[in-house]
């Protein structure tokens, strides 16, 4: 046992965080922690690391157990990237040299003494005289090792995110807690952080709304609502199957509850009829006994199932254009000084009702060109044009669809002839209350001002969506409700997301940013681009290799890219590697059919069809245990 927590309270000025949580891990365990946003997960988490004691409960750690906590931000620290991995005990060494040169001092020797055998101890176990040259090979094993010596301010997140992660691993862990490690990565790095948290023996605790990494870490899921933990084994399909199982299975009893309630209900009625009419003390008695059973009766009745809460209400309603042409790029041309040539004469034929997923490297220009698309495209425009007869609905990455110092009021009255209440029907929809009309644009969180650009979009009515990283700071329910309407949306949609199963859900083409400046197309859902792209070669391409210089990873990743590629043609046919393809093709499609069936049963339960929700749960339950058939299968 690494961690134990038993009945974990905790409260900000009366508002109850965490109400009886506990939470269990055990040496080697993937553990992913999941929740809406502020239902207490950091909070949880910092309890478990030390860096919180106002609570009331117990929280167990193992004493010769070694727990490191890898937050959602990067800490201000100067020096290079080599120094910052090795930080702990660059930090020891430094402390331990100073004790060494106070041992002269005969008055505080033992205490001196005392403090350097703890130290050292701790610089042992980490192996500190080696701390450099261990850092610099995990820097050369992720492919970053020209990074070495820069400085850590001038690195990209992706980059700040590994070597956050390197630096915890030097301090060899035996729990790794993680809080949203995926922030800032691509999907080529997404694939690495799955492929090396999986194969690390350490125990590791996530949090994160990144459903694809979850499935493929965790062993576990603990679920943190209304303050209180509950624990289900496997990831997070496994978890997402199960919770809906349980919700058809609550409501179909809460619903036999109502009505044996109702059938009491009406004997209290009748019988109480009857002692009115008929003075008799035996009716009375049993006037007071039936309404004691119906007291009894309700409070043993099961509660009616919730759905998944309180969740955003998308529809983006818009009737399909009648325009067969919605984007046409044609010749874009785009650099900046460093990368000259970061577009050159690219083309990409959108057609109306079309789903496109835009994806790339970071650093590749997926958000450079969708705002030239947005801010120049017109049907006028030769390189960028826009069909002239669509409502164009934009919802930018740096959410600069806003102004700053506007209220919500001002920037949806900005938007035409809309009243006040109209605009309150739109935005309460998205979670918000009618006191943030008055909230500045500026004061809004991440995850607010992402509802709100998507608010706007369904004001608009828009047929054509835009979207670069749609999703970003939304919890998994809101991920969801936006998947499902996008899902029906009717209209054309251009979208930039690291997602795997947003993309999956909402998207029948990928448009891939090829590295020499123009878009390689795919027809298909994001995994079928994947799978048929890079295979299982995904992880090893999200990084330059050691011997392959620095760069910014495009150029580097587009000739391991060529590489695999000339390799695959030059191999030998191979009836084994065959079947694996078409085994591949089919858990693509049973994956596909999966999100589907979780999406039908989660409308049923949320809409009280509770027979349905169980049948539905019960087809996803025979379908995940054919997918893990093959998928052992496959593994063979």
């Amino acid at each position: 046992m690494l961690i134990e927590t038993k009945d974990i309270r905790k409260d900000y000025g009366g508002n109850v965080v965490l109400d009886g949580a506990e939470l269990r891990i055990v040496e080697g365990e993937k553990v992913g922690l999941v929740g809406r946003n502020g239902a207490g997960k950091s909070t949880l988490l910092n309890i478990i690391c030390g860096l919180d004691d106002d609570y009331s409960g117990t929280c167990r750690k193992a004493s010769d157990r070694r727990i490191v906590l890898v937050g959602q931000y990067f800490p201000d620290f100067k020096g290079s990237a080599s120094e910052f991995v090795a930080s702990e005990a660059l930090a020891l060494r430094q402390r331990l040299r100073g004790l060494e040169e106070r041992m002269t001092e005969p008055l505080a020797l033992d205490r001196v003494l005392a403090e350097y055998a703890k130290l050292r101890e701790r610089y042992d176990l980490i192996d500190g005289d080696g701390a450099e040259e261990r850092a610099v090979r995990f820097l050369e094993s992720v492919g970053l090792a020209g990074i070495a010596d820069r400085p850590c301010s001038v690195l990209s997140g992706g980059e700040k995110n590994v070597l956050a992660l390197a630096n915890a691993m030097n301090g060899k862990p035996d729990l790794l807690v993680l809080d949203e490690p995926g922030n800032h990565l691509d999907v080529w790095g997404l694939a690495w952080l799955e492929s090396f948290l999986a194969g690390i023996p350490q125990a590791v605790l996530i949090v994160s709304h990144n459903r694809y990494l979850l499935d493929r870490v965790a062993t576990r899921i603990v679920e943190l609502e209304n303050g209180k933990t509950a624990s289900y084994a496997g990831g997070w399909s496994a978890f997402r199957m199960e919770k809906l199982r349980k919700g058809a299975a609550q409501g179909l009893d809460w619903k036999a509850d109502q009505r044996k309630l109702e059938k009491l209900e009406e004997m209290v009625r009748r019988f109480a009829e009857i002692a009115r009419a008929h003075p008799d003390p035996a009716w009375g008695k049993r006037v007071r006994a039936s309404r004691s059973r119906l007291e009894r009766a309700k409070a043993e009745a099961i509660e009616r199932p919730d759905g998944d809460g309180k969740a955003l209400e998308v529809d983006f309603r818009a009737d399909p254009s009648k325009a067969d042409i919605a984007i046409d790029v044609d010749g874009y041309t785009k650099g900046f000084p460093g990368r000259p040539e970061l577009f050159r004469d690219a083309k990409l034929l959108i057609r109306s009702g079309e789903r496109v997923a835009l994806v790339g490297p970071n650093g590749s220009g997926k958000t450079t060109f969708l705002t030239d698309l947005v801010a120049k495209g017109n049907w006028d425009n030769a390189e960028l044009r826009i069909g002239p007869s669509f409502t164009l609905g934009w919802c930018g990455q740096q959410q600069e669809v806003f102004g700053p110092e506007n209220t919500v009021r001002d920037e949806f009255l900005r938007l035409g002839a809309f009243s006040e209440d109209e605009i309150f029907g739109v935005l309460r929809r998205f979670l918000f209350a009618r006191a943030d009309l008055d909230k500045k644009i500026s004061s809004l969180s991440g995850g607010e001002r992402n509802r709100l650009q998507l608010a706007r979009v369904v004001m608009l009515k828009a047929d054509l969506l835009i979207l670069d990283e749609p999703t970003n700071h939304l919890d998994i329910p809101a991920r969801e409700a936006v998947e499902e309407a996008l899902a029906e949306f009717k209209g054309t949609l251009l979208v930039v997301s690291h997602d795997r199963y947003f993309l999956d859900k909402v998207v029948g083409r990928v448009a891939e940013l090829d590295g020499e400046g123009g878009f390689t197309t795919w027809d298909g859902n994001f995994s079928e681009f994947w799978y048929r792209a890079y295979g299982s070669a995904g992880a090893r391409l999200s990084r330059p290799s050691a011997d392959e210089g620095t760069g910014s990873g495009l150029e580097t990743r587009g000739k391991n890219l060529e590489r695999n590629k000339r390799d695959e043609k030059n191999r030998k046919p191979d009836p084994r590697r065959k079947a694996n393809a078409a085994t591949e093709a089919r858990l693509i499609m049973m994956e596909a059919e999966r999100t589907d069936l979780e999406s039908a049963s989660a409308r049923a339960v949320g809409s009280g069809d509770y027979k349905e929700g169980r049948r539905l749960g019960n087809a996803l339950a025979e379908l995940s245990r054919r997918i893990e058939k093959l998928y052992e299968e496959w593994k063979d």
